[in-house]
């Protein structure tokens, strides 16, 4: 509705040349109060037209399925639709133009013409105008879907980085346990084909429940107990009401492998792994705690790419919300503490 408001300065300058007098500051003595009905009558004119523009595009055309046409067909419409518009809205009109300012009216036909031109240029302006914005919103949609597609595409490929890697170890003991042991060996083979399931139906998920977290992570620990037996001991302590916050999928898993290869692998008597999960305020807090020789006693020397890919994807998918942090556990050892904000799937 601006427009009727700041047009009429202009528009008046193909209405009346009274008007352009005045906004010149040279309407000669005696004729500024038949100048300014000239103005009022335009202001008038102008505001007039543009809502029974809005009315009849908003009310009428806007109803039509008009963008299934094509655009001359489209735009014939249109100019018709403003020319009838222009035409009864004028007719309507003159009487009380005609109250404010008589000379406007005394050529009805000539300022019906003008009205069309100059509703024509308006909607040429106010198209433009749409398109443009359109435009701009569409580059800014489609800039917005790379931008997602890239961070996707990087979380996926780190999630695949961060899959179990003991595929071969496992395989061997349970080709050892076949002739000793077959129902153990084919309980192992069940925990590695729901272990592996779970590591790629989480790579078409950015997160899941913590339940399903800890369930998979207890599975790898019961694979790796079938290779270093009662030298592998573990303990997860979560509270079961936690079990629906939600995760990114196989968070867990590389924290526990990596205090499973330097708390207990390397070492004859063998370690502990312990989980933990506590909610503090809005925050979760999950924490892998084994008791071996801690970050500068393992004889592993690994690549460290585990915990820079954790703390990537925490970045990417949390911001500044989500931290890694690791070192010496409170009684030795190693822990590595996760902290992400709290999201309940309820």
């Amino acid at each position: 509705m601006w427009f009727g408001a700041v047009a009429p300065p202009f528009i008046s300058l193909l209405l009346d040349e009274d008007a352009i007098d005045v906004l010149r500051w040279a309407q000669p003595p005696g004729r500024w109060a038949s100048a300014l009905r000239g103005v009022a009558a335009i202001a008038l004119y102008t505001n007039a037209m543009l809502l029974a523009h809005a009315a009849a595009y908003n009310a009428g055309l806007a109803r039509l399925p008009l963008q299934q046409l094509a655009r001359p067909v489209r735009f014939a419409v249109y100019g018709l639709t403003s020319a009838v518009v222009v035409t009864a809205g004028t007719l309507l009109l003159i009487p009380v133009l005609r109250v404010v300012s008589p000379d406007m009216v005394e050529d009805p036909l000539g300022l019906i013409v003008r009205g069309v031109l100059l509703s024509f240029v308006w909607l040429g302006a106010v198209y433009t105008y749409v398109q443009f914005m359109a435009r701009i919103r569409t580059e800014k949609l489609l800039a917005h879907r790379e931008q997602l597609a890239a961070l996707d595409a990087r979380v996926r490929l780190l999630q695949v980085r961060t899959n179990p890697h003991f595929l071969y170890n496992s395989l061997n003991s349970v080709m050892s346990l076949i002739a000793t042991d077959p129902e153990l060996a084919e309980e192992t083979l069940g925990r590695l084909a729901r272990l592996f399931r779970y590591s790629l139906e989480g790579s078409e998920r950015h997160v899941v429940p913590l339940g399903d977290e800890i369930s998979n992570v207890t599975e790898y620990l019961e694979v790796e107990r079938i290779r270093f037996r009662e030298r592998l001991r573990y303990a997860v302590l979560v509270d079961p009401a936690l079990h629906s916050i939600e995760v990114p999928p196989m968070l867990l898993q590389p924290l526990v492998e990596n205090a499973v290869k330097h708390g207990a692998s390397r070492r004859v008597e063998g370690g502990s792994v312990t989980l933990r999960a506590e909610l503090t305020g809005d925050d979760l807090l999950l924490s892998v705690l084994d008791d071996g020789p801690g970050p500068e006693g393992s004889s592993h020397r690994g690549t460290g790419t585990s915990l820079l890919d954790l703390r990537e994807r925490l970045r990417l998918l949390y911001g500044e919300d989500g931290r890694l942090s690791a070192g010496v556990g409170p009684e030795g050892g190693f822990m590595a503490r996760l902290r992400l904000p709290a999201r309940w799937n309820r």
